[in-house]
């Protein structure tokens, strides 16, 4: 490795855990840089490798119906499939971050066995799953949802695909972190999102959030 990793914070889990707005949060209270992976992942696109990376360039070859409309278990293992190439793409990014500041970085495709190769203390990592009632009232509010699953033969079903996917993945990359001796943080809807970045905050280590 060009450099280490012990200015840099992990924040991953699984879809609708809130993720994005806990790290709008610490990265203003505590001058963090940010690195979004999602944002990320449209320059990735250009630099993906049929033979680095497969099932990604599968999926991204697929229509929607194509990517929602087969089994859940199958669906659950591409998308872990597709993080696990992703990663060295967002680690070769970090790698060319310069060292004048600590950097948060936030997004799904943190798969808790990747994170580890690089990680060098377990407390700058937490992987934030929502329940999943929580997860199904907030993808609901969703207009854009709407609109993919429209494209589908069935949209209830790739509706349901969907949400049972995520379910899944929550569930897999939990036991996954849980096995690693790393932190799983549950989001159920009961406390608000400055509540969570508070704790998660602690957790980092990083202190309390005015």
């Amino acid at each position: 490795m060009e450099r280490d990793f012990e200015d840099v914070f992990w924040l991953g889990g699984s879809p609708c855990a809130g993720k994005s707005s806990i790290s709008n949060i610490l990265v203003t209270h505590f001058d963090l840089g940010i690195y979004r992976v999602d944002d990320a992942f449209n320059h990735h696109v250009r630099l993906l490798d049929p033979n680095a990376h497969a099932t990604l360039v599968k999926w991204r070859a697929a229509s929607w119906n194509e990517r929602w409309m087969r089994p859940v278990e199958t669906l659950v293992q591409e998308v872990i499939g597709c993080y696990r190439e992703h990663f060295s793409l967002i680690l070769d990014d970090l790698l060319a971050l310069p060292k004048s500041r600590s950097y948060l970085v936030e997004g799904t495709a943190l798969l808790p066995k990747e994170v580890s190769r690089v990680l060098t203390n377990r407390n700058q990592a937490i992987w934030v799953v929502p329940t999943a009632d929580f997860q199904r009232e907030h993808y609901a509010k969703r207009d854009w949802v709407s609109g993919i699953v429209q494209q589908c033969d069935d949209p209830e079903v790739a509706f349901q695909n969907w949400m049972q996917r995520d379910i899944e993945f929550a569930g897999w990359v939990s036991a996954e972190a849980e096995s690693l001796g790393y932190k799983v943080f549950g989001v159920d809807g009961q406390h608000t999102i400055e509540e969570n970045a508070l704790k998660i905050a602690a957790h980092f280590g990083l202190g309390a959030v005015s």
